[in-house]
């Protein structure tokens, strides 16, 4: 192989090790993301659990109310 070759051989690796650097990168995000989302859907799942049940039903702690 000669040196030309070889650089150009050397140069298209390191490129490809860099994409799948990034790729190995974006996968984390998205699992990360995944998460994320999952846990706020929870939360606004519970939120409407609350909003259904009306003002009267929520636990406080306010004194006006007695």
């Amino acid at each position: 192989m000669s040196s030309t070759n070889r650089r150009r051989f050397l140069a298209k690796e390191r490129e490809h090790r860099q994409r799948l650097d990034e790729i190995e990168k974006l996968q984390a995000r998205v699992h990360e993301l995944e998460g994320t989302n999952e846990a706020l859907g929870k939360a606004i799942g519970l939120l409407h659990e609350l909003n259904e049940q009306g003002p009267g039903a929520s636990s406080t702690n306010d004194p006006t109310d007695s």
